[in-house]
């Protein structure tokens, strides 16, 4: 890009990347990656979504927190652990 902006470059159409460009812009997908029936929140969400008065959205579901399973131990020293496997 920046050598584009100090001048002509040779063999690079303007006019080809701006056609590009349009027609990046103008494309409209079949279905639409926003459209979804339920979004599952949980529970600091719907709290929150109620300090909004916005807790009567429809396709809202509350769902129990997963805990995140890890056998990493915070600080340990990675190498170590694998010679001992």
């Amino acid at each position: 890009m920046k050598r584009i902006q100090r001048g002509p470059v040779r063999g690079i159409s303007f006019k080809l990347q701006e056609e590009e460009r349009e027609r990046k812009d103008n494309y409209v997908p079949e279905v639409s990656a926003l459209a979804v029936d339920t979004i599952e929140i949980d529970h600091d969400t719907e709290a929150l979504l109620k300090a909004l008065s916005m807790d009567k959205i429809a396709g809202v579901q509350v769902v129990a927190p997963q805990a995140a399973h890890t056998d990493r131990v915070v600080g340990g020293n990675y190498r170590d652990n694998r010679r001992r496997q």
